[in-house]
């Protein structure tokens, strides 16, 4: 009865002030899902997942967020929707600008947070470019890419406002009214959200954490030290669309909660999809490391000690091929050797199982 005279509520508000096209997605039934930075690959990513069942196994509804003001053309992610019929997709599109000193306290957009927050059973922070270091304090690296403005911005604050951070400690995070509920930030989304709640973040791993200057340097390190396909892109440019992304292992930290439960009492270093060069550096106001790479040189994962299900993963869960087998990558330019991420994951236990079992997890809070 509550979530129902909330969902009036919430209605009603929508037809004073319309700010988002949600279609049909108000459901007391649906589980309703919540997506950053709507891209027709990232929407490809949910399709799939969600016909894989790993989102549950019933309907959900998504919510796809973005701001007006970004280079995105999301007009096409919205054609993409309508030529496949995927009615369970809507779009909301933000609005407004709002001032770097302003992102962490109450501003122009927090209603539109509010509004997406409760209506919605779980948030995803996708992955992207990085953020200017400018926001959490720090001056601008030669070899950081500060490219989607508009989308660091309303992401930091919407993170801001779900969790909290030292920048204004009396400010009320709105997770303290649904601690429950599920907020996943992957690789940059897991940086967004260390920098929202007051977190620094190391602008470029190979140079400041192991001291290498050179693509080449970086390629001798093993794989377990390489967290990006980007270094054997760089010798070999345009030669192979098909460069497969990096594998490395990682270690679950004995203080983790959420991930020592998705793991379910595995042993092992389960296989993640890394595609980073930038990483959380000082966790921001009450997260904690739960993972990091087997040297232990780079957090991979936080979780929150208020909030359990929010989690961020340096790494990439989401990335379709990971759960269908339909596509082939190398490592050899050349072209002579390809495989599925699919088969390497099943060849690496307990990474099926890991990668499965965190999505159950966030497919069990969005039910709840």
């Amino acid at each position: 009865m509550k979530r129902s005279k909330c969902l009036i509520l919430v209605i009603l508000i929508f037809c004073m002030f319309p700010f988002f096209d949600y279609g049909n997605i108000v459901s007391e039934k649906v589980p309703v899902v919540v997506m950053c930075r709507p891209t027709i690959d990232q929407i490809r990513n949910i399709v799939v997942m969600k016909s894989a069942g790993l989102l549950g196994e019933g309907e959900i509804s998504l919510i796809c967020v973005y701001h007006e003001n970004e280079l995105t053309n999301y007009a096409l992610s919205r054609k993409y929707v309508g030529d496949r019929r995927l009615k369970w997709v809507s779009f909301a599109e933000l609005k407004g600008k709002v001032a770097r000193n302003d992102l962490f306290r109450k501003n122009i957009w927090t209603s539109q947070f509010r509004e997406i927050f409760d209506v919605s059973d779980g948030i995803i922070f996708t992955g992207g470019m990085d953020i200017p270091p400018g926001i959490y304090g720090e001056k601008n690296s030669l070899l950081t890419e500060a490219t989607t403005p508009y989308r660091t911005m309303y992401e930091t604050s919407f993170l801001f406002h779900l969790i909290g951070g030292n920048q204004n400690m009396g400010f009320k995070p709105f997770l303290e009214d649904k601690p429950g509920y599920p907020v996943l930030g992957i690789c940059l989304g897991a940086q967004t959200m260390n920098v929202a709640a007051g977190g620094s973040l190391v602008q470029d791993i190979p140079s400041e954490v192991y001291g290498l200057g050179s693509v080449e340097a970086v390629l001798t390190q093993g794989r377990e030290k390489i967290h990006s396909a980007r270094y054997i892109k760089a010798l070999f440019p345009g030669e192979s669309k098909d460069i497969a992304p990096a594998f490395h292992g990682i270690k679950i930290a004995q203080k983790s909660i959420l991930l020592k439960k998705i793991m379910g009492g595995l042993k092992g270093y389960p296989m993640v999809l890394s595609s980073h060069h930038q990483s959380v550096e000082k966790p921001g106001k009450d997260l904690f490391v739960a993972a990091t790479s087997t040297d232990g040189k780079i957090i991979e994962s936080l979780e929150h000690a208020k909030f359990k299900n929010v989690l961020g993963v340096q790494f990439h869960p989401e990335y379709r091929y990971l759960h269908k087998g339909l596509k082939f990558f190398t490592n050899d330019p050349d072209g002579k050797r390809f495989f599925s991420l699919k088969t390497f994951l099943k060849k690496n236990p307990p990474s099926v199982i890991f990668h499965k079992n965190l999505w159950k997890w966030f497919a069990s809070e969005i039910q709840h």
